[in-house]
């Protein structure tokens, strides 16, 4: 008995040239399909109408830079799950406001898993302090509503790193 020796032929090569690519492009399909299903790209469910609003939302931006106010955080801090934020208003001049109505959101940038509303208590000095529980150490954003008994609003919007 004589034995045959192997021989690489043509279709053995298109065989394992096939087989490659079949595999990467199996491997592909899942790792997009995990992907699009972990977060779908958008972070708005009506982008078409917020879109169409941009202008509104322009025009509050004017209406907000007319006023002169600014905001800022005095203190952010986290002890043992509780965040503590203070809020800073400032109006033209440089005085603090005061008689603000201050609520907010804050949550992780990539994801509304954690978003969380948030009421502010005024301190003193056009200060505003809001304790949030449940929060972990890392990088938060902010998004705080102030708007005075006159109906002149502020927003802002900031990130925040807890440590």
């Amino acid at each position: 008995m004589s034995a045959q020796t192997f021989r690489l032929k043509g279709r053995h090569v298109l065989a394992m040239l096939l087989g490659f690519f079949a595999l990467v492009a199996s491997v592909n399909m899942i790792f997009i399909t995990l992907a699009v299903r972990s977060f779908p790209g958008e972070e708005e469910k009506k982008s078409y109408l917020q879109g169409l609003h941009y202008n509104d939302r322009l025009a509050q931006r004017r209406e907000q830079a007319a006023l002169g106010w600014s905001a800022e955080v005095a203190s952010a801090r986290l002890d043992d799950g509780v965040a503590t934020v203070e809020l800073a208003y400032r109006n033209a001049d440089g005085a603090p406001i005061y008689a603000l109505e201050v609520s907010g959101l804050i949550g992780r940038p990539a994801s509304r898993a954690d978003d969380q509303t948030v009421v502010f208590i005024p301190t003193s000095d056009g200060a505003y302090r809001a304790e949030i529980e449940g929060v972990a150490p890392g990088v938060w954003k902010l998004t705080a509503h102030a708007q005075n008994t006159g109906g002149k609003a502020f927003d802002l919007e900031i990130k925040l790193v807890l440590e």
